[in-house]
């Protein structure tokens, strides 16, 4: 490859998003806008597109906040604390970047609100917070490095709080393969050498 075509490539990279690099998304349906229901009503599912129910699922759409992506996001304390979760085809001893937004439920305490989540059946984290004196979602992202067992590994998300049909919403769940370290290193030299070029110019 000659200098030229070298560096043009280098530079394409340095302006590729990383989850460009990083390939599409592995979860289906991670902001919840594939099952389509009116503006300012919400229903119970058993199970949404890509997702099971266990046993079911609230989707809402600009009722008790709006959502983080799109106009559609869940609650899964429906009429009483419930779960969902999803499985994923993932690659042996690779690494996924997981991501997604939880927000408490506006004017709703603490106790209500926990959201556990787990990456096959093991706890990453939960989610929780105080809605009171919150007239709208405040969402929060939230990041975890997880690895892929080569085969169908499975994404959860339960309501753990106060069972009483109040509790905390998800939107935007995503989960991508982290770039090989040779991409990652093709976009330092990428930035090395941008810099070098304006620092001759």
């Amino acid at each position: 490859m000659n200098t030229l075509l070298r560096t043009l490539t280098l530079a394409a990279a340095l302006t590729t998003p990383l989850a460009a690099l990083a390939g599409p998304s592995l979860i289906v349906n991670g902001s919840f806008e594939a099952d389509n229901i009116a503006t300012g009503s919400w229903s119970i599912w058993s199970n949404l597109t890509g997702w099971t129910g266990a046993p079911n699922i609230e989707l809402r759409d600009a009722v008790a906040g709006t959502a983080q992506d799109g106009s559609q996001y869940v609650e899964l304390d429906t009429t009483a604390n419930s779960a969902m979760w999803q499985q994923v085809s993932t690659t042996a001893g690779a690494h996924y970047t997981l991501s997604w937004f939880y927000s408490p439920r506006a004017g709703i305490a603490t106790a209500s609100n926990p959201i556990e989540v787990l990456w096959n059946d093991v706890l990453l984290t939960t989610n929780t917070g105080s809605g009171v004196g919150q007239s709208n979602h405040v969402w929060q992202q939230y990041t975890f490095d997880v690895v892929g067992t080569g085969g169908l590994d499975k994404l959860t998300f339960r309501a753990v709080g106060t069972s009483d049909s109040l509790g905390g919403s998800l939107d935007h769940v995503d989960l991508r393969a982290v770039p090989e370290p040779s991409t990652l290193a093709l976009l330092v030299a990428a930035a090395a050498v941008l810099a070098l070029r304006r620092r001759r110019a």
